[in-house]
C-alpha cells in the first residue's frame, strides 16, 4: 500500500467494501442448522462512517427456540488490501478471517480443520453454506431473501 492521506484511506475502506453492500438490510430465510430445520433473520446495517458493516444473523427452530445467533463485522482492510471478516458468536468465540470475492458471491478464507463458509448471490436473495472439517454434508445451509 502506498502512503495515503487519511481521506484516501477511508475513500479506499468505502470503495473496497462496495461489493458487500447489496446485504445492506433485512432478510428472512429458512435452512437448517446441524439437521434441524430453521428460520432465519439476516440484517446488515452500515457502521460508523459506512466504512463498517455489521451483520446479525439468530435462527429459531420451529418451536420459535433460538438455535444459533452470531454477528459479523465486515471491512476492507486498507493496509492489507482485502476484504475481512470478524465473526463473533456464542461463548465468548470469535474468528476473523479475509474474504475471497467469487464469480457468484464470496466465501471466507479459514485456515485447515476450520469450517468453511460460501455465500452464493443473486439478483434478491442469497445462499449461504458451512461445512465442517471432516463432514462431507453442509452443517448450516441458509437461503435469505429481502425481507
Amino acid at each position: 500500500m502506498a502512503e495515503m492521506s487519511w481521506e484516501q484511506q477511508g475513500e479506499a475502506a468505502l470503495n473496497g467494501l462496495a461489493p458487500l453492500r447489496f446485504l445492506i438490510g433485512e432478510w428472512r430465510g429458512s435452512g437448517h442448522c446441524y439437521g434441524e430445520v430453521v428460520n432465519g433473520l439476516f440484517s446488515v446495517k452500515p457502521l460508523l462512517d459506512g466504512s463498517w458493516l455489521e451483520a446479525t444473523e439468530t435462527m429459531t427452530n420451529a418451536q420459535g427456540e433460538r438455535v444459533h445467533s452470531d454477528v459479523s463485522l465486515y471491512r476492507y482492510n486498507v493496509e492489507a488490501e482485502h476484504l475481512q471478516v470478524l465473526q463473533l458468536f456464542n461463548h465468548g468465540h470469535q474468528s476473523s478471517n479475509p474474504i475471497e470475492l467469487t464469480d457468484d458471491g464470496f466465501r471466507w478464507i479459514t485456515g485447515p480443520g476450520a469450517p468453511q463458509l460460501r455465500y452464493t448471490t443473486s439478483d434478491n436473495s442469497f445462499s449461504y453454506s458451512v461445512i465442517l472439517s471432516g463432514e462431507g454434508a453442509h452443517s448450516i445451509e441458509m437461503t435469505y431473501k429481502r425481507a
